[in-house]
């Protein structure tokens, strides 16, 4: 079981890897989410000090975790420009760091439901590290790490740190286009394929944009399926916003 732990991917033969919602897949997704529904149910019952002093741990591991991965990558002598903190799940730990050091910011709040939320449930549902065992210090890195981006965003939204709202998306799209334009170029100059912007990830949804025509058909259906997603995600906040000041409004 632990024979291919620490061995580069490209040695590790071919169908030692795991299936999307095979049995290993769902018995990973299992484990993480009573994990964090225990995470969860500690952190919004904790005093308010107490939680920012967690979300702050929670920040810094996960970045102590992506060096620490790198640090191993390279020690083995795996480590490429493909593990570059280019894909949004490496950007969502620096937006936990400002979010546990600012915790009154709107902005961080947003980017933390829209990014890091959307970002985290995406890569542990359709993970791009398949093709690695269950039991690889990469699988093991990936998995705990995109469960904390989840578990970090719902403790900010469950306990109204986080205030997603329709009406501020227009952030999430700005910084989605400030980091998508370099990030793209990079792909092409490096052939990487970063924030899956020059092609999809097998067997995700994001295949579904691809069959689109033209030259920009993939990134325009790609653009519009993660705002109509956005938009869906933020509705109910919105909605209740917009009712609770209603309330207030006839007392």
């Amino acid at each position: 079981m632990l024979r291919y732990f620490f061995t580069p991917e490209r040695e590790i033969p071919q169908g030692m890897g795991f299936s999307h919602f095979d049995s290993g897949h769902l018995a990973a997704l299992g484990i993480l989410t009573a994990l964090s529904a225990m995470v969860i149910f500690l952190g919004c019952r904790m005093e308010v000090r107490r939680r920012q002093k967690l979300l702050k741990i929670m920040a810094v591991s996960m970045v102590v975790m992506e060096v620490c991965k790198d640090i191993i990558l390279g020690i083995i002598g795996a480590f490429s420009v493909g593990y570059l903190p280019l894909h949004l799940c490496s950007m969502a730990m620096f937006i936990c760091l400002y979010a546990a050091w600012h915790p009154d910011s709107d902005d961080a709040g947003q980017l933390l439901w829209s990014i890091c939320f959307t970002g985290g449930i995406a890569a542990l549902l359709f993970p791009d590290w398949t093709r690695l065992p269950l039991i690889h210090f990469q699988s093991l890195h990936s998995f705990l790490y995109h469960a904390m981006l989840v578990q970090f965003s719902l403790i900010a939204v469950c306990t109204g740190q986080a205030r997603p709202r329709v009406g501020r998306l227009w952030k999430v799209g700005v910084f989605l286009l400030i980091a998508a334009i370099p990030v793209y170029w990079i792909n092409r100059a490096l052939n990487t394929n970063y924030m899956f912007l020059n092609r999809p990830l097998a067997g995700t949804p994001l295949e579904l944009c691809a069959r689109l025509p033209g030259r920009w058909g993939y990134l325009i259906g790609y653009a519009l399926s993660a705002g109509a997603l956005f938009v869906v995600m933020d509705l109910p906040f919105s909605i209740w916003a917009w009712r609770k000041r209603r309330r207030q409004n006839r007392t």
